[in-house]
């Protein structure tokens, strides 16, 4: 028998600042045995542009977000790095465009991460989805996705053992890593009705 716990909450604040520019403030809380932290929270105050008008979101947005958070750590077991606890700030930088379509919507994303104590503890993240309308309420999804990582402060200490790789409880070192899927997405009612606030909406973890 094995396993593998994870628990996590986020929270997000936003002011308006008019039709192109917005602040929030973002926080997370997280434990998770596959990511060796037995506590772990991040708050992080952020700025955002957008390029086009909010007024114009649910057809066309491109925005550009900026924030520097303050990260607290409390790990299971001992990291590669010898610590069990640490406080370390971080900033990051993304841009996404999204356009939607009476044929369906694109979206992607770019997004760099960087620790402030260690500038070669870093992330950097490209995003992709194509959603294709194929009649109504029916469209083909296509999501893709590749990181190239050199952040992961929290990796476990000693060599994974073979049920730890199989059974994937704990995390491994990686230089990269890559997504895609393809599916079949179905949805009721307006292809709108899901645009509610589209102001700071993306958060993003450090992993």
């Amino acid at each position: 028998t094995s396993i593998r716990r994870s628990y996590g909450a986020d929270g997000l604040i936003v002011k308006s600042l008019g039709q192109s520019f917005s602040a929030g403030l973002k926080s997370s809380v997280e434990s998770s045995t596959y990511f060796n932290k037995d506590l772990g929270y991040r708050i992080a105050p952020v700025v955002e542009y957008s390029i086009f008008p909010y007024s114009e979101s649910t057809r066309k947005q491109f925005t550009i977000q900026y924030s520097v958070g303050f990260n607290s750590f409390d790990y299971v077991e001992e990291t590669i790095y010898e610590k069990l606890e640490e406080q370390v700030f971080d900033h990051s930088l993304t841009a996404q465009l999204d356009v939607r379509q009476p044929w369906g919507s694109v979206r992607g994303q770019i997004s760099g991460a960087q620790y402030l104590h260690d500038l070669e503890r870093r992330r950097l993240t490209f995003d992709g989805n194509l959603d294709f309308r194929l009649f109504r309420g029916l469209s083909l999804d296509v999501r893709g996705s590749y990181s190239r990582i050199s952040d992961q402060l929290y990796l476990e200490r000693g060599e994974a053992s073979d049920e730890e790789i199989l059974l994937e409880l704990r995390q491994l070192a990686t230089d990269y890593r890559y997504e895609l899927s393809v599916g079949l997405n179905y949805r009721f009612g307006s292809i709108f009705n899901n645009v509610v606030n589209p102001r700071i909406g993306t958060f993003r973890r450090f992993r």
